[in-house]
């Protein structure tokens, strides 16, 4: 028998060869002059507006889509100590067709990536999703550093707290259609 997936979620995963403790040294030099966002990030810093030229070719190759579309890549960072986390969100916007992270720094115990399945909460409990998915509502993924992530910018998403006593540095982003 045929099985015929309707409605997939695709995450794309990666890496891309980038200088990262070059990568680092400059976001923590950004911190220094861009001061926090508050969006997601519960503690944590997010510095909206970062550039760097190496780490956008190295991004921009890497789109899992026709080269044809015109875009811009929107780019922010995250510095996340003990304790931190981001909590669950979407990045809503008509004009972004995918979002993603670039992992920069990953400590052992800095917390995972948790996607949450786009059909809602009520699914968890009918019979066939607990059957043929084992009930969950989220799927988690462990980053490592030099991981880079590509997801639909409506897919809901969240980042588990750091438990580690080192910062984890993030690239996060949304490339936009112009």
């Amino acid at each position: 028998m045929n099985r015929v997936d309707l409605f997939p979620s695709s995450v794309w995963i990666g890496e891309i060869n980038v200088d990262n403790e070059k990568l680092k040294d400059k976001i923590y030099s950004f911190k220094q002059e861009v001061k926090s966002a508050q969006f997601s990030n519960q503690g944590g810093y997010q510095g909206h507006n970062f550039h760097d030229s190496e780490f956008i070719d190295a991004l921009c190759k890497s789109l899992p889509m026709e080269r044809s579309v015109n875009f811009m890549p929107q780019i922010w960072v995250n510095i996340n100590k003990k304790g931190d986390y981001n909590g669950r969100h979407a990045h809503t916007s008509t004009s972004v067709i995918l979002s993603g992270t670039y992992y920069v720094s990953v400590p052992e115990n800095s917390g995972g990536i948790r996607f949450w399945d786009p059909r809602g909460v009520y699914m968890a409990s009918m019979p066939d999703h607990i059957e043929f998915h084992g009930g969950c509502t989220w799927h988690k993924l462990e980053p490592k550093t030099g991981m880079l992530l590509f997801f639909p910018s409506w897919l809901e998403h969240d980042v588990e707290p750091n438990m580690s006593d080192q910062d984890r540095i993030s690239i996060s982003f949304n490339i936009m259609l112009v």
